[in-house]
């Protein structure tokens, strides 16, 4: 039994060619977004819009539906997890910023700013006791004391929190 391990790339490729089989092709990167608009449950707008059925008291599926009227569902990502359990973030019309992956709809968020009167508005969690800055809402590492959710102007110093 001859050892195929030794085969070369190049090989293999010409083998292809010769059989008709295409060659692999370069993976298709995730796509770098910036997207206007609100925090939704996916479910609840497909059973509004397409009388989708929605099964007992279900989970919320959430994601993004942007001032055009596409739907982005949000991956749970410790960058994103205030936007899955703070829900007064899904009030505000937001600048999502993040990466979605080839052939999909699925939104991996970097970075979200709230949009209020046409400014953007930086949003973090912060303990007064402590001076931490956070991405999510609950207890200061340090401190244990619940953090606060700021909201500020991009144009104002970050350095000091807001009252």
């Amino acid at each position: 039994m001859r050892n195929f391990k030794r085969l070369s790339p190049l090989f293999v490729i010409l083998v292809l060619l010769i059989i008709g089989a295409k060659p692999p092709t370069e993976k298709s990167e995730p796509k770098d977004v910036k997207l206007r608009g609100k925090i939704v449950c996916l479910a609840e707008e497909m059973h509004i819009h397409y009388k989708v059925e929605r099964f007992g008291n279900h989970a919320p599926l959430y994601g993004v539906k942007t001032e055009e009227g596409e739907y982005y569902t949000l991956l749970r990502t410790s960058l994103a997890e205030a936007l899955f359990v703070d829900e007064r973030l899904h009030e505000k019309n937001l600048e999502i910023s993040g990466r979605v992956f080839p052939k999909t709809q699925l939104l991996e968020v970097t970075r979200f700013l709230s949009i209020r009167d046409g400014v953007l508005h930086d949003l973090y969690y912060y303990c007064d006791t402590c001076y931490i800055r956070t991405v999510a809402p609950g207890n200061c590492d340090c401190c244990q004391a619940p953090v606060v959710l700021i909201e500020r102007p991009l144009d104002v110093d970050s350095t000091i929190p807001s009252p």
